[in-house]
């Protein structure tokens, strides 16, 4: 057999309750044994009294193996053999109403208890079970009701044999029992205290994320505000703009992963929420391949795509940017595994009903293809396709992952399709309800050029000094005139000072007065103001909800483009002139 316990602590072990009472019950059932010995010898049952000493024997073996062999295992077959052995002699020889047989009962009774606290006995269990189960029917087959061994043995002393017999087991019944609550008490205590713990835990790493989240958001934010401005500079005097060019890509990148990072932990903390709104999907899903388009000339593929025409006019309840980040994903793993050949995206209609529409989506492509084992795999976090040829392909394995997430919080699913070499099908039904446009969810018309002017005097509130400047850079020309503030105490001043202030961009995270408490004193100040949360936190509902009941109008995200600053605006402006 194996030696499972060669490097015990003794001091250790004396700590532990389990042992000292192990120890304790060894000492009394060695007493107690001591005891029907002597009872045995000093009446001249001297058979009776050898087979007294078997259960010794057991208990010393068991000590000798735990202690100087450092065996835990030959112990309880030691005792549980001798013991047994012991009372199935002693009870043939003084019948069975003398009651050793409570003696196997007890070990019954106790045997779960002590698998229970030693791990190392688990695969044993079957085997002394088996063993006390053949003891008891062996003593009740072959042993008589009274003794016919002992002539001169009195009904008296035998129901003292019983009585004593009955008391110990119950003793060591009690005993186990008590301590068997008691520790299942204490394991009910440290789930508890343990739940408590992981969600005071899980509390704190939101918290964390959160804020990690937020700060680096920020600074994505810095450098995207940063490039976009020499980017956006059509003068021939900016060098080096194709160093910019991948500064910006890079930065977006940046930006998914921490987007997916922050993603997989809503999800797997249970945080993760849809945002529905009335859609006309066929007005982005025309040009969802469009960010695409370069990706795939630079490896030669085809890239397709086809909107079903009825999706025209049909308006839809959807979260849009969740679609969306589902479909980026697959044409993005699409071009990323496809060497020649194409991906076609295509969105079609396949049931209307008065109030609901069934629409299939599908991303298909020529490419390597997925090995059938590994089909259930691509859904697992942090899980990547490899290969031989090209064993890493870069990301965090978080995308299809987040997406089939996001597939199912809409009640769907994504189905998946491959073959080896020559490619592979994602596709997913989503039942949607029909929806009606209002005139907050309406876009303008007109596109966004440089002859706009939007009737705003806009304060803006940012401790940020980058994304001040590009804020302001985007705004000059398309506002009556920009007010600065560099936190909440400036910025009612601000408000104070100047009364033709009619709309607040005001960034939540500021030193001496944050946006949370400033807006109470905007909005105590100028009830019907505008004011646009300006903040790094991926929005939710709870986070819209607290916006909300503070009084805020809306809410802009960074980093944000020139289109989500002006979309917003433009609902807030009385008039715009061209």
């Amino acid at each position: 057999m194996t030696q499972p316990l060669r490097t015990l602590n003794f001091k250790e072990l004396l700590q532990k309750t389990s042992f000292r009472l192990a120890m304790n019950v060894y000492i009394a059932a060695i007493l107690f044994n001591l005891y029907y010995a002597y009872l045995s010898y000093k009446n001249g049952y001297i058979e009776s009294f050898i087979l007294m000493l078997l259960p010794l024997l057991g208990f010393s073996l068991s000590i000798y193996a735990f202690v100087v062999k450092r065996n835990y295992l030959f112990g309880p077959y030691f005792v549980f053999v001798c013991l047994g052995s012991a009372t199935l002699g002693l009870t043939y020889l003084e019948g069975i109403m003398a009651g050793y047989y409570w003696f196997q009962f007890g070990l019954l009774f106790s045997l779960p208890y002590v698998i229970r606290r030693e791990v190392y006995f688990k695969k044993h269990t079957s085997t002394l079970y088996a063993i006390i189960l053949a003891f008891i029917l062996l003593t009740f087959l072959v042993s008589p009701m009274y003794s016919e061994y002992y002539k001169d043995l009195t009904e008296e002393q035998i129901h003292y044999r019983f009585m004593l017999n009955s008391a110990v087991n119950f003793g060591v019944m009690m005993v186990f029992s008590l301590q068997a609550l008691s520790y299942n008490k204490s394991v009910i205590n440290k789930i508890s205290f343990d739940k408590i713990n992981a969600e005071s835990e899980k509390d704190r790493r939101t918290r964390v994320l959160s804020n990690l989240g937020h700060e680096l958001r920020t600074q994505i934010n810095s450098i995207n505000g940063v490039t976009k401005l020499i980017l956006d500079n059509e003068s021939e005097e900016v060098k080096n703009k194709r160093y910019f060019e991948i500064l910006d890509h890079c930065n977006n990148n940046m930006l998914l992963l921490v987007n997916d990072m922050l993603d997989m932990h809503k999800i797997e903390s249970g945080l993760f929420e849809l945002s529905y709104e009335p859609k006309v999907l066929f007005d982005f899903l025309s040009k969802i391949t469009v960010p695409f388009i370069n990706k795939a000339e630079e490896k030669n593929l085809e890239l397709h795509s086809y909107i079903d025409p009825k999706l025209k006019d049909l308006v839809v309840n959807i979260d849009e940017k969740r679609l969306a980040q589902v479909i980026y994903n697959l044409i993005s793993n699409a071009i990323k595994f496809t060497e020649q050949g194409s991906i076609t995206f295509s969105a079609q209609i396949n049931n209307t009903e008065e109030d609901k529409v069934s629409i299939q989506f599908m991303v298909q492509d020529t490419g390597m293809g997925i090995a059938p084992k590994n089909l259930k795999k691509v859904f697992e976090s942090f899980h990547q396709i490899k290969n031989e040829k090209n064993p890493v392909y870069g990301g965090t394995g978080l995308g299809l992952s987040i997406s089939q997430s996001i597939i199912k919080a809409m009640g769907s699913e994504i189905q998946i399709e491959s073959v080896l070499k020559k490619g592979t099908r994602f596709q997913f039904p989503l039942n949607l309800e029909r929806g009606i446009l209002t005139s907050k969810t309406s876009k303008f018309e007109d596109a966004f050029n440089d002859d706009f002017l939007l009737k705003l005097n806009v304060l803006l509130v940012e401790d940020n000094m980058v994304s001040m400047m590009y804020a302001k850079k985007l705004l000059e020309k398309h506002v009556l005139k920009i007010h600065e503030a560099n936190n909440g105490i400036e910025a009612i001043e601000s408000i104070k000072e100047h009364k033709k202030i009619n709309l607040v961009l005001l960034d939540l995270e500021m030193p001496k007065m944050n946006g949370f408490k400033a807006i109470k004193h905007i909005k105590k100040l100028r009830p019907n103001i505008n004011v646009v949360a300006f903040t790094a936190n991926i929005p939710s509902t709870e986070f819209i909800s607290k916006l909300d009941s503070l009084g805020f109008d809306d809410i802009l995200s960074k980093p944000f483009s020139k289109q989500d600053l002006f979309e917003i605006l433009k609902n807030y402006s009385k008039e715009a002139v061209s």
